[in-house]
């Protein structure tokens, strides 16, 4: 009665949907095919049906009450359907429409007046009558119709029908023909003739969760933000679909509109010198042809794009973004008239500066300034300071005007007078703060590297801990058959085809694989802390049901039992094939009661299982804090089992492992790996840099000067100062408990001596070009000035621009710790503590290094060796600048009675004033009628002037200048600054190197932006694990063959009483739950695989199947074997649900249930999944679900953000967690961190080059070009397929800190520059004095360091430390040198400086 109870309950829940069937809904013949009661005989018999047929009550003729007046049937035979009917409840019930779809097709092939038209004998016994084989035949609507309704619907831990049963045949046979108690052969075959009815969609009585059609539109990728090349192209709406085109189209515009600019400006400005051209009627003609030529080259793309091109003579069309098509021909016609348009106005430039170069070789207008009619002279406040000879402190820095000028004099002067206090001061806070490094502590934690600790992931991690427990260790073995030839025949029905098929489902492959999970399982370590414990397995794994380990393996199915897979020895296949469409059935499920899922343990296959072609076994161990020393042990043990099982010859098996604690252990011993690469590279920049601080050019006369002129011993007490301040850093940074990484320690020391050790090389080259000879002043002799006062003006010079990099870097570094990302942090305050103190280290302690230095070198004694002194004097260690200044210095007077004017005042008036004047070039400047001030700069400014005339004799006055010159100074070079003085800067200002600069450089950017979009996201973990590593292959097969991705949890965290059926209906996925609800939703949604483990559906199945649940007549609980337990715990609903009392009530007992031949729900593998309040209440309780597989970074990404989003947009109040969130999460906003720190760093850079440069424009210029620099390193990264991760965020940063290097000692150089010189005479005095330091200081060092890193073993070391770097420096470079260098040459002037405001007038 029971039984009859619960299966009305289930029909009243369903008969709403059910439609009462025609009486003859088709054409066939009446009459019976067969006869019997028994499930093991059925006799073949031809009789007509019977009338009036009584049949058990609510069964057949709820779909057919017409089988009530004719049927086959007979009672009894009713109620053996019902029978069965109520067992495949536990499986099909799930889904309302296909039971009843279900129940229509047994009914009619028992109970049916037609059955003899589709129910076919084929083979009969002759003696007994009895029915061998029969066919059923069914129309292919019904069939398809019954395996659409049924194809989604999945029982507890099975996939759906539809996934092991691809299509209808097969879903047809392997269900119902594989194991068939009534005929030995059950053949299906799908004819028109055969059994139809209407069937009743899923999408009227299923949820979404077991009704594809029952779900709801998912949401559109777009609003959930995953990345585009992961996802079909089709359901994407990009934003910008053909960037590429766009750009492509905007750089010829731009080179369009800037080369008809600059043909106008040349036309203009030319056309006076050609006799023909000089009229108004050229020039007119030119600008309306020039015009013309612009407007029909930018309309015509434009203007034709919006027309279709009729009668298409041609297949080849070019798709446009709005649909509309091109004709390719006409395509390229446009492309090259634009073409054609770019020539025709490179020729005109081509042409006026041809006349431009002809006219000015016959009348060169520029001439040396030394007379008075030609422009207004200006003394330098330097030179002034040459001629008085003075080294009195007041005296010399009334020479200063500017503010950072005086106080760096100030400062040089004192901080070098007590060089020994000072060096011994540096060395005492160095230790001092030293001493803070015992605090430091190093984070390995990859969750708190790159989680922030108030993050999404991190809280919802530690919710998911606290209530449910750490995730656990995972070890999991991928095993491929070395063999790979192993077949199996299987045969096809209804046309019975054989066919041969490549599978592991071999015996002697499952016995090698049962003997080494047997032998792992059996793995056991003994303790190391003196106790002597020996620990297993059994003590470490999880055991969901309490019946052991769980260890997911193929060989569940056999129960890990050798004597049960003989028993299968010659029919592996067939089993699996059976247990695949009964995982809950007891037989097949592994012996810890949970059933073995083929995507989890099998690998290598897509539709068909039984062709997989890789075991995969999974050991899952628990992961609480006091468990985690003994799990490594017992992991280690287990590594080392693999190891020995893998190296042996006998094994059948390639094996490829991972252990919990192996990506640890191999990321440990590739930063062990790497130590001699990174010595390698600090080794050879510390080298270059103590050899290349020694004068060797011009060589000197006497070899032992070569051991005097060296600063080795300079150059690596520089290299001491940059580790001092490394030093400082940790210890500051211990102090504050901001912890290291390994990011730190490989990134920091390289960041600091690269940007450290251009102020070296600036600092040591300006010194020896100032600590030069002073010329005599009336009786005296030359002097050498004091290094003391030589350093001093040394700082005066290049102080403010060696203060303004410095700080700019320091300042970026320290914005970037405003990121959340703890590594980014982390970094940020380590370099930018470092990066000041080095600063500070170089101006007092490396000064007076310096210092003491000069006096050795003076003293000539040994570089290394003080105490060795060589005899003889210095006189070898000058070189004559001017030794060869004759032929470029020789000047074109024309005005002689100028010169014998200028003559008389330099000898009578004022002749050491005339001596020390500039060189001076008559050219156009915007800045000559400023107020200038005068700013301090030596005679290398001689070597930038151009435009001379060295085919003339030079007057009296040239020579007796030239000669006084050469008195003044002797000043030392070398070969790199005379290459950049007298070939690379006039090659840098002409004209069309101008443009063809400005051309490249703008391509560049465009082409940059286009690919930074693209640029990829994350972090390969193969890239960031040693090349040798055993994990390689791992990770390999891993995205090869795994068929599952990472288990995923949706966890409830609202108060939600789950015992009311509204509740229920938001979380379910059973019949009459919202389609929109939770498990629903997420069930549809990409990236997470279908089959969701719902504790609650199962619980309401549980308490609707007889069988499940029962109690003693007073209620109580108890097992159904049990004298007195005959009573159903749930009684008759109309709602189907329990009531809300009994659902509490009997919710443990669900939780400890295991499962058994009549209840196939094993309700023990959900204790963990529900956690109680003290009086009875849920407190927390979680879904189980697996994402669908994760082969790719921005698979990994999008599933998070997918999850991320559903969880959002949920009615309830549920978060999701997987392990791999906390790793992933960071990726989410990756971008936009990275371009918060890049324009918080472009921000502080700007405001202190502002500061200190005192000038807008400038100060934006060199913003400007360090941007450029950054996209353009986006771009690199694309190419070289450089991912967007942390280490690159911070790559990024340091790529700011190391461009701003290049490029703010030519700005300020260029500012410093004489007033009087025009712009192009700026940039050569900047690139003459900084040229060859930036050169041979930064980029010659860091080059040699990059390189080094390129032969490191391990491949994160390749692409993200030498790639990136040597991208850096390269792009950097282009920029400083090149970039930087035209755009102060057009855009460059002090209209726009307030240094007026901060500047001292000197006294008279």
């Amino acid at each position: 009665m029971n039984k009859i109870i619960v299966y009305f309950i289930f029909f009243i829940s369903i008969f709403k949907i059910i439609k009462c069937q025609s009486p003859y809904p088709y054409n066939t013949t009446l009459g019976c095919s067969m006869y019997g009661v028994s499930s093991s005989f059925v006799e073949a018999k031809d009789f007509p049906p019977l009338n009036n047929t009584e049949i058990a009550p609510n069964t057949c003729q709820l779909t057919h009450p017409e089988y009530s007046i004719e049927s086959c049937c007979n009672y009894n035979q009713t109620l053996i359907l019902q029978t069965n009917m109520l067992v495949a409840g536990g499986i099909f019930g799930r889904c309302s429409s296909c039971m009843v779809n279900l129940y229509n097709l047994w009914c009619a092939s028992s109970c049916s007046p037609y059955q003899k038209s589709f129910m076919v004998p084929t083979k009969v016994d002759n003696k007994t009558d009895q029915i061998i084989a029969i066919d059923f035949v069914l129309h292919p609507d019904f069939a398809n119709g019954l395996y659409n309704s049924c194809r989604d619907v999945h029982a507890n831990g099975a996939q759906p029908f539809g996934v092991m049963f691809p299509t209808a045949q097969l879903f047809f046979t392997g269900v119902f023909s594989a194991v068939n108690p009534t005929f030995k052969e059950l053949n299906w075959v799908f004819n028109t003739d055969g059994y139809n009815d209407v069937i009743v969609p899923c999408s009227e009585g299923c949820s979404c969760d077991q009704c594809r059609d029952a779900c709801l539109p998912p949401p559109s990728y777009k609003d959930i933000g995953l990345l585009n090349d992961t996802i079909i192209q089709t359901h994407l709406l990009i934003e910008v679909p053909h960037l590429t085109i766009w750009i492509v189209w905007s750089f010829l515009l731009f080179l369009l509109s800037l080369l008809i600019g600059f043909s106008i400006w040349l036309i203009f400005k030319y056309s006076s010198k050609i006799r023909y051209f000089k009229g108004k009627k050229f020039k007119t003609v030119m600008m309306i042809t020039l015009g013309i030529l612009f407007i029909c080259t930018v309309l015509i793309p434009f203007v034709t794009t919006h027309h279709v091109i009729e009668g298409k003579t041609t297949s080849c069309m070019w798709r446009l973004d709005d649909g509309k098509e091109w004709n390719c021909s006409f395509a390229m016609g446009v492309s090259i008239y634009i073409m054609i348009t770019l020539l025709l106005l490179s020729i005109v430039i081509l042409a006026c500066v041809i006349v431009d170069k002809t006219t000015s070789n016959r009348n060169s207008r520029r001439i040396l300034g030394i007379s008075g009619g030609i422009i207004n002279q200006q003394v330098n406040n330097d030179e002034i300071e040459n001629n008085n000879n003075n080294s009195n402190y007041n005296n010399i820095t009334n020479n200063y005007s500017n503010i950072f000028q005086k106080a760096f004099y100030w400062y040089g002067i004192n901080i070098t007078k007590r060089p020994i206090i000072v060096l011994v001061c540096c060395l005492v806070f160095t230790v001092g703060i030293g001493i803070g490094i015992i605090s430091l502590e190093i984070e390995t934690d990859p969750v708190k590297l790159w989680v922030s600790p108030d993050s999404r992931s991190a809280i919802e991690k530690q919710y998911f801990d606290d209530h449910f427990g750490p995730f656990y260790r995972v070890e999991q073995l991928i095993l491929i058959p070395k063999q790979k030839n192993l077949s199996i025949t299987t045969t096809t029905t209804p046309i019975s085809i054989s066919t041969t098929k490549t599978t592991i489902f071999n015996y002697d492959l499952f016995k090698a694989l049962i003997d080494i999970e047997t032998q792992l399982m059996n793995l056991s370590v003994k303790l190391d802390d003196g106790s002597n414990k020996i620990i297993t397995l059994d003590e470490l794994c999880f055991q969901p049901t309490k019946r052991g380990c769980l260890v997911e393996s193929i060989t569940g199915i056999f129960q890990r039992d050798q004597n049960k897979l003989n028993a299968q020895k010659n029919n592996v296949v067939g089993w699996f094939e059976q247990c695949k469409s009964q995982l809950l059935s007891p037989e097949c499920m592994d012996s810890t009661g949970v059933p073995v899922n083929p995507k989890i343990v099998l690998g290598g296959w897509n539709d068909n299982s039984t062709l997989a072609k890789a075991f995969v076994t999974t050991f899952l161990l628990n992961n609480p804090d006091s468990m985690i020393e003994r799990s490594m042990l017992w992991e280690q043990a287990w590594l080392n089992k693999i190891q020995e099982i893998s190296n042996d010859p006998s094994c059948p098996f390639e094996i490829s492992y991972n252990a919990q604690r192996s990506v640890q252990d191999e990321l440990a011993r590739e930063g062990n790996a790497d130590i001699p690469t990174i010595i390698i590279s600090y080794f050879v920049m510390f080298l270059y840099i103590s050899l290349s601080l020694g004068s060797y050019y011009p060589f000197p006369r006497r070899l032992s000067s070569f051991f005097v002129r060296s600063r080795f011993a300079l150059g690596l007490s520089g290299i001491c100062i940059v580790a001092c301040s490394i030093i400082i850093s940790v210890g500051i940074c211990s102090i504050l408990r901001i912890k290291a990484t390994l990011i730190i320690s490989e990134v920091i020391p390289f960041l600091v001596l690269a940007i450290g050790v251009d102020n070296i090389f600036i600092l040591v080259n300006t010194f020896e070009s100032l600590h030069v000879t002073q010329p005599p002043n009336g009786n005296q002799r030359n002097q050498m000035p004091t290094p003391e006062e030589s350093f001093a003006r040394t700082l005066a010079k290049v102080g403010p621009s060696i203060a303004l990099a410095s700080l700019s870097e320091s300042f970026a570094f320290l914005l970037g710790s405003l990121t959340k990302m703890p590594a980014v942090k982390a970094f940020s305050f380590y370099a930018s503590i470092a990066v000041f103190f080095d600063f500070l280290l170089q101006i007092s302690a490396f000064a007076c290094l310096l210092v003491l230095d000069t006096k050795r070198l003076e003293s000539r004694r040994v570089d290394c060796l003080p105490c060795l002194h060589l005899n003889g004097d210095n006189s070898d260690l000058e070189d004559d600048p001017f030794d060869n200044i004759d032929q470029p210095l020789n000047s074109n007077i024309n005005n002689n009675n100028n010169n014998n004017n200028n003559l008389n005042d330099y000898n009578n008036d004022n002749q050491e004033e005339i001596e020390n004047e500039p060189l001076l070039i008559n050219g156009e400047d915007d800045d000559r009628n400023d107020n200038a001030h005068n700013f301090n700069y030596d005679v290398d400014a001689l070597n930038v002037v151009d435009g001379l005339n060295i085919n003339e004799e030079p007057s009296p006055l040239s020579k007796k200048r030239m000669s006084s010159l050469k008195k003044k100074s002797k000043k030392k070079t070398t070969l790199l600054k005379e290459l950049f003085t007298k070939y690379y800067g006039p090659f840098l200002i002409h004209p069309i190197s101008k443009l063809l600069i400005i051309i490249f450089f703008v391509a560049m950017l465009l082409f940059s932006i286009n690919y930074a979009y693209q640029i990829p996201i994350g972090l390969d973990q193969k890239v960031a694990l040693p090349r040798n590593s055993y994990l390689q292959a791992y990770f390999t097969n891993m995205n090869e063959y795994l068929e599952v991705g990472p288990p995923m949890y949706i966890v409830v965290k609202g108060n939600y009483d789950f015992s009311i059926p509204s509740v229920q209906n938001q979380f379910c996925t059973v019949g009459g739950c919202n389609n929109n609800s939770v498990i629903n939703t997420f069930d549809n949604a990409p990236f997470i695989s279908p089959g969701i483990s719902s504790w609650l559906d199962d619980m309401l199945q549980w308490s609707s199947t007889v069988g499940c649940c029962s109690a003693f007549d007073n209620g109580t609980y108890c097992n159904s074997n049990e004298p007195g337990c005959d009573q159903q715990c749930f009684p008759l609903e109309k709602s189907g649900r329990p009531d809300p009392s009994l659902f509490k009530k009997y919710l443990p007992a669900f939780l400890n249930f295991t499962n058994t031949d009549q209840c196939p729900l094993a309700g023990l593998a959900y204790t963990g999944d529900v956690k109680f309040n003290s009086d009875g209440s849920i407190a927390a309780t979680r879904f189980d679900a697996y994402h669908t597989t994760l082969r790719t970074q921005n698979d990994f990404i999008n599933a998070l953000a997918t999850s991320y989003y559903l969880a959002d947009h949920s009615d309830a109040q549920v978060f999701t967690y997987s392990i791999f969130y906390c790793y992933f999460e960071a990726y989410l906003t990756i971008k936009q961190v990275a371009v918060k720190g890049v324009l918080l760093a472009l921000g502080s850079v700007f405001f202190v080059s502002l500061a200190i440069l005192m000038n807008p424009l400038v100060s934006l210029l060199v913003v400007l070009c360090v941007a450029m620099t950054v996209v353009d390193l986006l771009a690199v990264m694309t190419l070289w397929k450089i991912s967007l991760n942390a280490i690159s965020v911070v790559n990024l940063i340091m790529g700011v800190g190391i461009s701003i290097e290049f490029c703010v000692h030519i700005a300020s150089t260029f500012i410093r520059s004489p007033k009087h010189y025009s712009r192009d005479e700026k940039v050569k005095f900047a690139i003459s004095e900084m040229g060859a330091n930036i050169f041979s200081g930064i980029f010659i060092t860091k080059l040699l360091g990059c390189v080094v890193l390129a032969f490191s073993k391990s491949e994160i070391f390749i692409i993200y430390y030498f790639k990136m770097y040597i991208s850096i420096c390269l792009l950097a470079a282009v920029h400083g040198l090149v970039l930087l260098p035209v755009l102060l040459s057009i855009f460059g002037t002090n209209k726009f400086s307030f240094e007026k405001y901060l500047t001292f007038k000197k006294e008279n």
